[in-house]
């Protein structure tokens, strides 16, 4: 599933486009404000003490993860990462879609954590461009949760374990338009 996200100002009917500088606070900002928008809001989950990561984003050993990935173009191009905890996938995914915890397969919790991850990652860029332009990949699960996920991000807690998103961005591409060409 591939989604858009943009917003354009006009002004005089001609499209305008500014550029925006984007720190680590911005990115940690919004990725706050999307976790607790998105997990309050349409999970019922209730984020308690959170903690604001730059660089590699490490887990606890032995914790047990869920990890998505999700590739996205753009004005902004990267990468976004949600890892969850094993406990609070199940939770999450049964509190979701109604079940009890003991009956839900790997394959449902899977499919709940990629769609958290899409609202989560469509929600935090969406703050950092209010006037870029995204397309995102499909979210995916990542095999094996790789040590390596970096970026800026933020964690929160909940009752049943930490989840932490994270931005990696690639770079910067112009519009047309821009700087007065």
């Amino acid at each position: 599933m591939n989604n858009t996200a943009q917003a354009d100002s006009f002004a005089n009917g001609v499209a305008a486009t500014t550029v925006m500088e984007v720190t680590e606070n911005a990115i940690q900002d919004a990725l706050r404000e999307a976790m607790t928008d998105v997990l309050e809001s349409m999970f019922f989950v209730e984020c308690g003490s959170a903690e604001c990561l730059g660089g590699d984003l490490g887990t606890d050993a032995g914790e047990g993860l869920v990890e998505v990935e999700i590739a996205f173009e753009g004005d902004r191009p990267g990468r976004f990462s949600l890892r969850l905890a094993a406990e609070a996938a199940t939770a999450i995914a049964a509190d979701f879609l109604g079940q009890d915890a003991a009956v839900l397969n790997q394959s449902l919790r899977g499919e709940v954590a990629l769609e958290m991850a899409n609202m989560v990652c469509g929600s935090a860029l969406s703050r950092l461009g209010k006037r870029a332009r995204f397309r995102l990949g499909s979210p995916r699960i990542v095999p094996g949760c790789s040590d390596s996920v970096k970026g800026t991000g933020h964690t929160v807690a909940t009752e049943h374990g930490r989840l932490t998103a994270a931005i990696q961005l690639e770079g910067w591409k112009c519009q047309a338009g821009e700087y007065g060409s």
